[in-house]
């Protein structure tokens, strides 16, 4: 692997290890969607015990005594934003396009990362277009399918 790979890596597997902190390690996989256009946005959700489940609603899904403080999501989702960044960072210093939404599947299992990349900058072109309603659709679509 070149450097560049390598230290693209580390910014994906830096976000892996933040969504998988915030859940005590207790996630069957990870779903990250993040998005770096004319807007960062960083987005997550698991599946734990086989239920596919936003980040506050992780509680419902474990043991009482690992009961996880989701008052930490807004802090959870700045790191995360600060590890999109750091991922421009990577690219701009390899003279590198970066992609402007992300998404990453980790399954803590296998220990594998399916990730998928777009370069188009769609929420630079469309308006109408919001973060939060494209995270919502992937959540559905992972829900109904449970990939």
């Amino acid at each position: 692997m070149t450097q560049f790979e390598d230290k693209f890596m580390e910014v994906q597997a830096s976000m892996i290890s933040l969504a998988m902190e915030y859940v005590q390690n207790q996630a069957e996989k990870v779903y990250i969607y993040a998005i770096a256009d004319s807007l960062y946005s960083f987005n997550l959700f698991y599946k734990i015990k086989g239920n596919i489940v936003h980040k506050h609603l992780v509680n419902d899904f474990l043991p009482t005594k690992s009961h996880i403080d989701t008052s930490l999501q807004s802090l959870l989702l700045k790191e995360g934003v600060k590890d999109v960044k750091s991922m421009i960072d990577v690219c701009q210093e390899y003279n590198r396009e970066h992609p402007t939404e992300m998404w990453l599947i980790y399954d803590a299992q296998k220990n594998s990362l399916d990730s998928r990349y777009s370069y188009e900058g769609r929420y630079d072109k469309d308006e109408e277009l919001l973060p939060n309603l494209e995270f919502e659709k992937w959540f559905e679509e992972v829900k109904e399918k449970q990939v």
